[in-house]
């Protein structure tokens, strides 16, 4: 199903395929460090994923939801530059979000970047994430162990914060 936005560029949203594996990870690995795309391992039986496409048929999003027993693990939604803004992430995250209600999954955690003066997952805030808890350097060893060199912080090893985000989907009985 195509969507449009208002400024009438319109895009969908289809599962990953393998075709899309060389835009995937250059679409990674220019939002978050080169090299960043291999520590993702986009193949793994747990994890699904959906790229977005618009017009051309031109990858512009990709997202992935790795499932762990009944938790779900939103691992990253990365948009092109150009396509920001115009709905393309929301859509990922909504995609994801279905998924994870209909596999029944009971809590979901995102990790997110955290800096101040830093825009904030408002698709997380809007389903009603909340911050769980900080994590002290998060991505210093998966740095070294793949040899990105984070766009964030600009290091190798990347000494970035993160934000554990939590939503509970199901409540226990």
């Amino acid at each position: 199903m195509k969507l449009s936005n208002l400024n009438g560029l319109s895009f969908e949203i289809i599962p990953y395929s393998k075709k899309y594996f060389d835009s995937v990870s250059a679409l990674i690995d220019s939002c978050f460090g080169s090299g960043y795309s291999l520590s993702v391992n986009i193949h793994r039986k747990d994890k699904l994923s959906w790229c977005a496409l618009n017009d051309a048929n031109e990858l512009i999003g990709f997202s992935l939801l790795k499932v762990e027993d009944k938790k779900g693990v939103f691992e990253l939604t990365v948009v092109d530059a150009a396509y920001r803004g115009i709905g393309v992430g929301t859509s990922l995250f909504d995609r994801r979000i279905s998924k994870a209600k209909s596999l029944g999954l009971k809590n979901i955690v995102l990790y997110h970047w955290f800096r101040p003066n830093y825009v904030k997952p408002f698709c997380a805030l809007k389903y009603g994430f909340y911050p769980a808890e900080i994590k002290m350097n998060y991505w210093f060893k998966q740095s070294l162990s793949f040899g990105y060199a984070c766009l964030e912080c600009m290091q190798l090893p990347c000494v970035c914060n993160c934000i554990v985000y939590k939503l509970r989907l199901v409540l226990d009985d």
